[in-house]
């Protein structure tokens, strides 16, 4: 199994691609046309992070899924490494904060540090979240 961070840069390009080389590969209604919004199946994922037609995935694939992922066009493998247990997810993530070309597009989609307001207080504080999501024991 892998564990890897995938990117989008252009989601419904993305689902054309999809539609047309890997049609098994998106959720369809009982009509056999895709859902709205469109949905990617066939691995193990965390809630996707979007900005605008950006999207962040982070999934757990089998080797015959990685491969075929890497061969996507419209998506790109920003990290990925053998899922070893605890640990896994603090070597992906490592990986795109060590890359700088790979970081820009991961912070092109998930805001690691937000400002929250406390409803009661008007206090303005600020929460750092470097990472948008991890599967179950990574």
């Amino acid at each position: 199994m892998i564990d890897a961070i995938l990117y989008v840069p252009n989601f419904p390009s993305l689902v054309a691609e999809l539609d047309s080389n890997h049609p098994d590969m998106l959720q369809r209604d009982e009509t056999g046309a895709i859902t709205m919004p469109p949905v990617v199946t066939g691995f193990a994922r965390t809630p996707a992070a979007t900005r605008d037609d950006r999207v962040l995935v982070y999934a757990r694939l089998n080797d015959a899924d990685a491969a075929k992922y890497r061969s996507i066009q419209h998506m790109e493998v920003l990290a990925e490494t053998a899922f070893t247990g605890k640990g896994t997810a603090d070597r992906l993530y490592q990986m795109v904060f060590d890359d700088p070309e790979k970081l820009a597009k991961y912070d092109s989609v998930h805001q690691r540090v937000r400002i929250i307001t406390d409803p009661e207080t008007g206090e303005e504080q600020q929460i750092r979240q470097d990472k948008f999501g991890i599967l179950a024991g990574a």
